[in-house]
C-alpha cells in the first residue's frame, strides 16, 4: 500500500526566505542556547541532550526528509521541509530546561512563547509545537503518528543514539572496562557500575548508526524499509540487551508506527544483519529476530 497524502494547506503571510531567515538564526540564538545548557545540566544523570544532540535531530530528520520526497513527491511543501520538521527537530528537548518527566509540554510552552515573540504566524507555531508536545514514545505509542512531519521528527529523535552521546566520564570507564576480562560476555564492561548505567552501556556499544529509506526495485511484491544500521560491540552490550532495554524498545516501537504512517517496515540492522519485529516469537511475548527478505502484509498493524 503506497502512502498518499495532500500537503496541509500553508496560510501564513511570511515568505519561505523570511521563515528560514528565523531558522537559521535559532540555531545559535544565545537565550535558545542558554536553554538547551540548563536542560543538560538537568539530564546530567542521563545522556547528553545538549544543543549538539538537537543538530544531530535535525540533519537526521531532513536526511530522512529528502528520502521520503523523492519516494513520495509532493508530499510535503516546502515549508513543512524546510521550517516546521527542522524548527521541531531542533527544539524537541528544549524542555528538559523546566521539567525532564514533562518536558514534551514544557518544550511545546517554550517553543510557542519563542515562535510568537520572532513573529511566526498560528497556524507554523501550532504545526511546530504539536510535533514537540507529542515527540516522545509514550505518546506516540499511545495516540499515534498525526502527520508526515511528526513521523519524520520522531523516527530522527529516536534513532539518534551512539557513544557520542555518553558522558565523558561515563564513556572513559568504558573504554577501560571493556579491555578487562575475556570476550564479549565476560568483559567488566558487561556490568552495571553505576546508576543508569545499563542506558550508557547501551549507548556506548552503538559506533556507528545510519539510517536509510531502503526500496526494492519489485514494489508489487514488498514494500518498503525504514532501516536503522548499527554497528554494535558486543563487548559492552549485546543485541538482546539493546532491544529489550526499556527505553529502547519503546523507542523503536515508536520508530515502527512512524515507519508505517508510510506504509514501511521499521527495521533494525546490527553488524549487517538485519532484524525484524516477530510478535509471535519467544510464545507470543515478540521479539526482533534476523530476517533476509521481506513479505508484503497488508495490515501492517
Amino acid at each position: 500500500m503506497v502512502f498518499v497524502s495532500k500537503p496541509r494547506e500553508i496560510m501564513t503571510t511570511m515568505t519561505i526566505q523570511e521563515l528560514i531567515k528565523i531558522r537559521d538564526a535559532m540555531y545559535r540564538d544565545p537565550e535558545l542556547l542558554a536553554v538547551y545548557e540548563k536542560g543538560d545540566k538537568n539530564s546530567k544523570g542521563q545522556t547528553r541532550h545538549d544543543y549538539v544532540h538537537g543538530d544531530e535531530v535535525r540533519d537526521l530528520a531532513l536526511n530522512l526528509t529528502a528520502q521520503l520526497d523523492r519516494a513520495f513527491p509532493g508530499m510535503m511543501d516546502e515549508v513543512t521541509k524546510e521550517f516546521v520538521i527542522p524548527v521541531a527537530a531542533w527544539l524537541h528537548d528544549i524542555g528538559r530546561s523546566i521539567d525532564l518527566d514533562r518536558h514534551d509540554v514544557e518544550g511545546a510552552i517554550l517553543a510557542k512563547g519563542y515562535l510568537d515573540r520572532k513573529g511566526v504566524p498560528n497556524d507554523l507555531r501550532a504545526r511546530v509545537c504539536e510535533i514537540i508536545g507529542l515527540h516522545r514514545a509514550g505518546k506516540v505509542i499511545k495516540r499515534g503518528i498525526q502527520s508526515p512531519e511528526h513521523a519524520i521528527v520522531v523516527i530522527a529523535d529516536k534513532c539518534i543514539g551512539d557513544e557520542g552521546r555518553v558522558r565523558p566520564d561515563k564513556a572513559f570507564a568504558l573504554r577501560v572496562a571493556r579491555f578487562f576480562g575475556w570476550g564479549s560476555k565476560w568483559s567488566l564492561a558487561r556490568y552495571n557500575w553505576w546508576g543508569n548505567a545499563a542506558h550508557d552501556r547501551v549507548n556506548f556499544s552503538i559506533k556507528s548508526a545510519n539510517l536509510v529509506l531502503d526500496l526494492p526495485d519489485d514494489t508489487t511484491s514488498r514494500t518498503g524499509d525504514i532501516v536503522l544500521k548499527l554497528e554494535v560491540d558486543e563487548r559492552i552490550a549485546n543485541i538482546e540487551e539493546i532491544v529489550t532495554l526499556d527505553w529502547f524498545a519503546d523507542s523503536f516501537f515508536a520508530c515502527g508506527k512512524g515507519a508505517r504512517f508510510f506504509g514501511y517496515y521499521f527495521r533494525l540492522e546490527f553488524n549487517s544483519v538485519r532484524h525484524k519485529w516477530d510478535k509471535n516469537a519467544k510464545n507470543g511475548k515478540g521479539a526482533w529476530v534476523p530476517t533476509d527478505t521481506i513479505v508484503v502484509n497488508r495490515n501492517l498493524d
